[in-house]
């Protein structure tokens, strides 16, 4: 395992699972420190699934928000086209993902921003190698975690069990975002889901951000309403930025 970069400004965005809403929650906190002055980077540094065509990726989603020009290789220095984890996904394409890779493309993005905002792939114990998993990986970047959490049943006990596998890694937490990645049923009533995650991991909530169909061709029309949604300012305390505009 690599040593933890030099300490940069930066926030690793993981998730419960998969299809929890990463990506919907980098751009919303990727524009909102934009619209606050703060010269954000972005990275994602393993992409599987990319579709063939014209369908926009994770990643370009992201340059366009923060209308950044920073190359793809930092960007996404690892990009694969089978939907799996990305032990699996490597194997397919006959490729060795090396973690100094990673962290050596956001060193140079540290250098070119206020502040990095690193997307992970899947959970925290998805493997990346044979030998380590994304939790490692957010340890060899030295960066505390933004988790994302469903907003619903079921969203307890996930959300309690990634706090635990960080805790036990002693990776810092600065705190929850929530997100309705799909329409909320009628029923059951999920309105305790929130306040009991937060009462037993003693974090707080930034925002929770409501569901958003289409995107991220919608993107344009939910923008707004996301940001409205999100405590940028505690945010920015936590991550020890301040408002340039």
């Amino acid at each position: 395992m690599t040593r933890p970069v030099q300490a940069a400004c930066g926030v690793f965005v993981t998730a419960t699972d998969t299809g929890v809403g990463k990506t919907l929650v980098m751009a919303t906190v990727a524009s909102a420190l934009k619209e606050q002055g703060v010269n954000a980077g972005v990275m994602k540094p393993i992409v599987t699934g990319l579709a063939d065509g014209h369908a926009l990726s994770d990643p370009d989603w992201l340059l366009s928000v923060t209308e950044t020009r920073d190359a793809p290789d930092l960007v996404a220095p690892y990009r694969f086209r089978l939907a799996a984890a990305p032990l699996v996904a490597a194997a397919h394409a006959n490729v060795t993902i090396d973690l100094t890779r990673i962290t050596q493309a956001f060193q140079t993005l540290s250098a070119r921003h206020d502040c990095v905002l690193v997307e992970g792939i899947g959970g925290v114990l998805v493997p990346v190698t044979t030998d380590l998993f994304v939790v490692d990986l957010i340890k060899g970047l030295g960066l505390p975690v933004l988790l994302v959490a469903r907003a619903g049943l079921g969203s307890i006990n996930h959300t309690l069990l990634t706090l635990d596998c960080l805790r036990t890694r002693g990776v810092p937490i600065l705190g929850l975002v929530f997100n309705h990645p799909a329409r909320p049923p009628a029923a059951p009533d999920e309105s305790d889901t929130i306040p009991t995650i937060l009462r037993l991991s003693h974090l707080c909530s930034f925002g929770e951000l409501p569901y958003c169909a289409g995107l991220p061709a919608t993107w344009p029309r939910h923008r707004d309403a996301l940001l409205a949604r999100l405590d940028i300012q505690g945010l920015l305390d936590a991550l020890g930025l301040r408002k340039l505009t």
